[in-house]
């Protein structure tokens, strides 16, 4: 009973200070409402650990005015706030209608979410749902509910919940959501960074060849942009080998370049990432498992759970499967120029590659 009696006196003082916002700036009213709609469908106190919040607030306006502030004010009205992980922001487009989605972890399998957005003078909230995602879980009710957000809001949920590593989660954010995709990319960072350091006087340039979501994490913590001429990619599909007259080269990784700019040498290392798939479906238990990914959106969540367990091993999955020794600014150049074939110069032609032209 006293528990009770102290959270009730905390949601009145929390409904107080929002009551008093009403005075303020309209950001800060709207602010006020979200946090006291969430609290009140979610039934959470506002200092509970187990509370966080998903929004696009610090890229969007609202009524023509930043929404940075939102920031500060769900941090001051609530346990949740940058610092400790627990505020998550989802890049989008500056031109998006402002929105929040409030998760609100009550037991290990039981996540629940609702979803708020401005509304006029008031917000509109979904009932809470459990997002919590397990083996063979339909998207179709989180789909009905959230539309073309549930993915994101739904693999972010389940990544905060099970603590993966804030960097990861940050570039996952900078994703725009948290596929294994870009769970693929912190292997790809640790190993470069274990095997591949930098040496005096030189820098990284990455090459996707092929591109897929990890690049998005790669270029964010290695800082490597194209504005900086460290990235590069060319269209190349991320599942199909690359197959020369002598041999077949799948599971492409893309390609990390050290180069230094004063002595014009360098090297490129084209890497392979393995998904051991079948080490995957084993810890599932189901062997006979089809990995579609784009029908059965659950596999990324349960994917993420997977590396989880092999956070300390990026060999596992991606190692070197060839080299090739940078003697001139030329010799990059002929892997980062327009119209360049990075594969090519590396593994040899494929007589079979017909890239699609309109």
């Amino acid at each position: 009973m006293k528990k009770c009696t102290t959270a009730i006196i905390l949601l009145v003082l929390l409904h107080v200070n929002l009551a008093a916002a009403k005075s303020a700036p309209p950001l800060q009213q709207c602010v006020a409402k979200v946090i006291g709609t969430a609290l009140t469908q979610l039934k959470a106190h506002p200092r509970n650990c187990q509370l966080a919040c998903l929004t696009n607030a610090g890229y969007v306006t609202y009524e023509g005015q930043s929404t940075l502030a939102a920031l500060d004010l769900l941090a001051q009205e609530t346990n949740i706030s940058v610092g400790k992980g627990n505020l998550l922001q989802v890049h989008s487009a500056d031109d998006e209608t402002l929105w929040f989605a409030f998760v609100f972890k009550k037991s290990p399998k039981d996540l629940l979410l609702t979803y708020i957005k401005p509304a006029g003078d008031t917000v509109e909230a979904t009932a809470p749902m459990n997002v919590y995602v397990d083996i063979n879980q339909s998207f179709d009710e989180f789909t009905h509910v959230l539309g073309k957000k549930a993915f994101a809001l739904v693999t972010f949920a389940n990544g905060w919940a099970d603590k993966i590593p804030k960097d990861l989660l940050s570039g996952a954010l900078w994703h725009d959501h948290l596929c294994s995709g870009v769970f693929s990319g912190l292997f790809t960072v640790n190993f470069i960074r274990a095997h591949l350091p930098l040496k005096e006087g030189e820098r990284y340039v990455y090459i996707g060849a092929p591109a897929w979501c990890q690049d998005d994490y790669i270029c964010r913590v290695l800082n490597l942009t194209p504005g900086k001429h460290g990235y590069y990619t060319m269209g190349y599909p991320w599942s199909r080998p690359w197959t020369t007259a002598e041999k077949s080269y799948p599971n492409l990784g893309g390609i990390i370049v050290r180069f230094n700019s004063a002595t014009k040498s360098g090297d490129a290392h084209l890497l392979q990432f393995d998904w051991r798939e079948e080490d995957f479906k084993e810890s599932i238990a189901i062997p006979e498992l089809s990995l579609n990914w784009g029908k059965n959106p659950w596999l990324h969540v349960r994917y993420n759970r997977f590396f989880m367990q092999h956070l300390d091993h990026p060999e596992m999955f991606v190692s070197i499967l060839k080299r090739k020794k940078l003697t001139s600014q030329q010799a990059l150049n002929r892997i980062v120029d327009m119209g360049a074939n990075p594969l090519q110069e590396m593994l040899g032609p494929d007589d079979t590659w017909v890239p699609e032209r309109d």
